[in-house]
């Protein structure tokens, strides 16, 4: 299923996940190490090991909220069309 309004809804899930992942890397990071998260990798004085770990982080985050932003856009078309009785498919 890849319709225009699946696209739309993933993206609209995707970033307001981001949002709420920025703030839960954040937040979690400045918890585990006791300092803010990086932001600027190209920062000489941050130990590299410091920046790797930060971005494996990220982007872990990242591909969990996508995966998710996708079967969320997808559970809620077929709600809908469940609801409607009509296929959606393409009516954007």
């Amino acid at each position: 299923m890849n319709t225009i309004l699946h696209n739309l809804l993933a993206t609209g899930i995707k970033i307001g996940g981001g949002i709420v992942g920025t703030k839960l890397v954040s937040g979690g990071w400045k918890l585990a190490t006791g300092h803010s998260a990086p932001k600027d990798a190209t920062d000489e004085t941050l130990p590299i090991v410091e920046a790797l770990a930060f971005a494996f982080v990220s982007a872990g985050i990242g591909a969990l909220l996508k995966v998710a932003g996708q079967r969320g856009a997808g559970k809620a078309i077929g709600k809908i069309e469940a609801k409607t009785g009509r296929n959606i498919d393409n009516e954007v």
